[in-house]
């Protein structure tokens, strides 16, 4: 830390306006810590933030000017006096979700309902695009040395698609089909892989249907070609309003849907017939709180590479390029990173 207790920070201070600010740097609070962040991914909500079309926006959750950053890695460099689960040093990845562990869905287990809900980057806690971000001491998971902070800085989103194959219990018989080419959509289509006996993804951008073949898609697909009946699992990631129709009608009989994306709108072409007619199972997925550690084993044994759908990785000065650069069309990967201190020790 620096001599005069400010750091470094990237604030969305309106619609389409970034600005790198300088901040003080966060109070460590009783049971909190202080990490020194590494890196930061930015996501499809974060884009959402800066165009000002957001939940988050909507629900007077953010306020401008904050400083956005829910996917993040880094090194823990303070702790409050009461903090004994850590240590200076250790490597960790942040949770976006950080329930309260007292309301009645806290205590019933379902901390990802939490009534009491705090989101890094997004709800009531300064986000993680700066030199430090500070967090409750539970809401990180330790990173070991096999595996990079940089390619930790993936496990927030992939800890959505862990929940999601669990939900829809994916076995080695199963056809699957995953819908949408974000990251997301290809976490989910490389996960898939590692189970079931096929996994398809449909989607709408040639390039990255390529870049899907590329990573072992079997068949990759336009809406329209997907053949009805055939899939016993479907994990929907695009929420796209066609999506859930599209779901119901290539699920084959008996079959289970995860649906990840938002579809903030009614549904399109969904025949609810279907859903009766063919005994169909569809889970709403909220987030994947329970599933880091599991996460972050699967990502260091190395069965699965994420850094696989880095597209780039820039400085805090290129920020606003890297946020163009996401919403083109001509992008083959699919993610972001911002980098601060980098797989750097911590000073």
């Amino acid at each position: 830390m620096n001599d005069v207790d400010t750091m470094q920070a990237v604030l969305i201070t309106g619609r389409d306006a970034l600005q790198q600010g300088c901040l003080p740097i966060p109070a460590v609070k009783a049971g909190h810590i202080l990490i020194e962040t590494a890196f930061v991914g930015i996501c499809g909500t974060d884009v959402h933030l800066l165009e000002g079309d957001s939940f988050y926006l909507e629900h007077n959750y953010l306020k401008y000017p904050f400083v956005f950053g829910h996917e993040y890695s880094g090194r823990v460099v303070a702790l409050s006096e009461d903090v004994d689960t850590l240590q200076i040093g250790d490597r960790v990845v942040g949770h976006c979700m950080v329930p309260c562990h007292s309301c009645d869905m806290c205590r019933r287990g379902k901390r990802h309902l939490c009534r009491n809900l705090k989101e890094v980057g997004l709800r009531y806690i300064q986000g993680a695009a700066a030199d430090y971000v500070s967090v409750p001491a539970y809401a990180i998971t330790k990173v070991p040395p096999s595996l990079s902070l940089k390619a930790a800085t993936l496990v927030e989103p992939a800890v959505t698609v862990y929940h999601a194959t669990e939900r829809a219990n994916i076995r080695p018989d199963d056809r699957v089909a995953v819908i949408g080419t974000g990251t997301i959509g290809l976490l989910a289509m490389l996960m898939a892989k590692l189970t079931a006996s096929s996994v398809d993804v449909i989607g709408i951008e040639e390039s990255e249907l390529e870049f899907a073949r590329t990573l072992g898609a079997d068949q990759t697909l336009r809406p329209s070609e997907a053949k009805s009946d055939k899939y016993s699992v479907v994990l929907e990631a695009s929420g796209a309003a066609v999506s859930t129709g599209l779901t119901a009608r290539i699920l084959d009989l008996g079959g289970r849907a995860s649906l990840i994306g938002v579809v903030n709108q009614p549904a399109r072409e969904f025949v609810p017939a279907l859903v009766t007619l063919k005994d169909l199972t569809f889970h709403g997925i909220l987030h994947g709180l329970d599933y880091y550690e599991q996460t972050v084993e699967l990502f260091a044994s190395g069965r699965l590479d994420p850094l696989q759908l880095v597209e780039r990785t820039g400085s805090i000065e290129e920020t606003d390029a890297l946020f163009r650069e996401m919403k083109s069309a001509q992008r083959r990967r699919p993610k972001y990173l911002l980098e601060f201190a980098g797989e750097s020790r911590a000073s």
